[in-house]
């Protein structure tokens, strides 16, 4: 075998996570409320003296290193999300720039730092001419290649979990599901924000613009890479400097283009939001219909979030992540039971960040979080059966 890969786990393990995660989905509990993180490479490559750069050096560099890092991760992180089975799924990452470097932003590729894009369009008038790229642009060709090339390499690779024999499944490519609004931001930068308001018309020509080539692109990639749909998931994270009249005017209905032409019927609508986003929740429920709010930011206290959308959809966060990284066990431990006792009565409940895991997080920080969790015990202090 090419690859061979032993992660020390109970598989009975794994199936609890699993029933946990199944209970969640249902506003229900198995034994405690589950928890999540968004970690991504970027936290994991300081534990292995990796130059973030170097993940990205060709495509069985950055498979191989998704291997450890899920060895560590599942390992030495205690969480409930991650890993459900003795299935190790793996796909090509870009942080956020997948998208925007397919439809013209530039990219840059710092040694160490979070991959960024770099605005290319500066004016109204080249905004107007901006064209829509074929779905196999930039990141988006690299992504489909890289899938097929790492689909030869699971196939290479002997995996198992405790003992027991699993499998590495790489995951169907598709678009990063930013939403066209931010798109249009990493494209003309903050302008864009004054532009609507001197140029709405040629703003929502733009978005629309956006909204053809994300749909174009995921049709491309479902055409070649056929796959079941549970759902979808959009991020807005450029919205929260926005008024709910802008959000509603500006974001509402690319969202819902996207959301009716990938969307399952009666399927699960995601949305993730860093920062303050409380204004925008009437959007949220009544406009977007949204059935989860997924590592939302920090700055929403966790009383108000549940206050506003508990029992109305799942919550996922939604701890601080600078605590996370630089305060004591015993601070993160205090703020996870806040998250708890305010969200946790509702159901649907995931304890985690708000949003993403730092580099640098202490991992006893992180096992701080699960022993409040378990402190804390059941949703409604009885189990499911």
């Amino acid at each position: 075998m090419r690859f061979t890969l032993d992660i020390d786990i109970d598989p009975a393990e794994l199936d609890t996570r699993a029933r946990r995660m199944e209970a969640r989905a249902r506003f229900g509990a198995v034994d405690r409320v589950p928890v999540g993180y968004c970690a991504v490479p970027r936290f994991f490559a300081p534990h292995f003296g990796l130059t973030y750069r170097d993940f990205w050096a060709d495509v069985e560099t950055h498979y191989y290193w998704q291997l450890q890092f899920a060895k560590f991760r599942i390992e030495r992180i205690p969480e409930d999300m991650f890993c459900t089975g003795p299935t190790l799924y793996v796909a090509p990452y870009f942080d956020n720039v997948l998208d925007s470097d397919a439809l013209g932003a530039d990219v840059a590729w710092p040694e160490n730092e979070t991959l960024q894009a770099c605005p290319t369009i500066h004016t109204v008038e080249q905004m107007e001419a901006w064209a829509i790229p074929p779905p196999d642009a930039g990141l988006w060709g690299r992504a489909l290649a890289w899938c097929e090339a790492m689909r030869g390499f699971a196939e290479e690779t002997q995996i198992t979990f405790g003992g027991v024999e699993g499998r590495v499944q790489v995951a169907p490519p598709g678009t990063s599901w930013l939403s066209p609004h931010m798109l249009a931001i990493d494209l003309a930068g903050p302008d864009f924000y004054w532009w609507q308001i001197e140029y709405p018309e040629a703003c929502h020509r733009f978005l629309a613009k956006i909204t053809r080539a994300l749909i174009q692109a995921q049709e491309h990639f479902e055409r070649v890479w056929p796959r079941q749909r549970w759902g979808v998931g959009l991020a807005e994270d450029s919205a929260q400097i926005m008024s709910l009249s802008d959000f509603r005017t500006f974001c509402v209905p690319y969202d819902l283009q996207l959301i009716e032409r990938f969307g399952k019927p009666g399927g699960d609508v995601g949305m993730h939001m860093c920062g303050q986003s409380i204004h925008l929740f009437p959007a949220l429920i009544d406009d977007l219909r949204i059935t989860d709010f997924n590592i939302f930011g920090y700055l929403v206290p966790p009383a108000v979030a549940a206050h506003e959308l508990g029992g109305k959809m799942r919550l996922w966060g939604n701890l601080n992540p600078m605590l996370m990284k630089d305060g004591t066990p015993a601070e993160v431990r205090a703020a996870a039971h806040a998250c708890l006792a305010a969200m946790a009565p509702y159901g649907g409940f995931m304890l985690g960040d708000g949003a993403n895991v730092c580099p640098g997080t202490p991992l006893e920080n992180l096992a701080a979080v699960m022993e409040a969790s378990v402190e804390f015990g059941a949703v409604d202090g009885r189990p499911e059966s």
